[in-house]
């Protein structure tokens, strides 16, 4: 949302976010998507690209609709509608990638991990190992710059306080 809403300030010609779920599943506040859409961005809800077309530089996407389907024990899963693509043009792209820890580094370093697969850690933002802190996307806060900042930050004083 930050991206795409200082983009947009930068005079770009039109700034599109297409996003796989509903807007109920974005995970930006409500106040981000809200500001977004009074700034002039338009939203694909419900959408998914499938692929960035041109030669030299961008030109396309070829996008396709999708549907949510409940899944047991996990929130509407996205699924793509079968024949329901179509072309958008396009002169740039910037991808946001949802970003969570890997496996292989979380078993080598034998931290404990949440359901959801994020780094599980106390009040002091310690993980299971001693001495061993995390914040930010690895421990499942809210998807954005300014929540990820502030765990860090919140981190940083209690690595301060525990080296104290």
């Amino acid at each position: 949302m930050d991206v795409a809403r200082t983009v947009n300030r930068k005079n770009a010609k039109k700034v599109c976010i297409i996003y796989r779920r509903s807007r109920a599943q974005m995970p930006a506040e409500k106040e981000e998507i809200d500001a977004a859409m009074n700034e002039g961005i338009e939203f694909l809800f419900q959408n998914n690209v499938v692929r960035i077309l041109g030669k030299e530089k961008v030109e396309k996407l070829e996008c396709i609709k999708t549907e949510l389907i409940k899944v047991e024990g996990d929130r509407e899963k996205p699924v793509n509608i079968e024949g329901s693509n179509y072309l958008i043009d396009m002169d740039y792209v910037i991808m946001a990638l949802g970003s969570k820890p890997q496996d292989s580094i979380l078993k080598k370093l034998n931290l404990e991990t949440t359901e959801k697969g994020y780094i599980k850690v106390n009040e002091n933002q310690m993980t299971s190992r001693e001495k061993v802190f995390a914040a930010g996307d690895l421990i499942g806060v809210k998807s954005t710059v300014a929540w990820a900042a502030r765990s860090g930050r919140d981190a940083a004083e209690k690595i301060a306080k525990y080296l104290e």
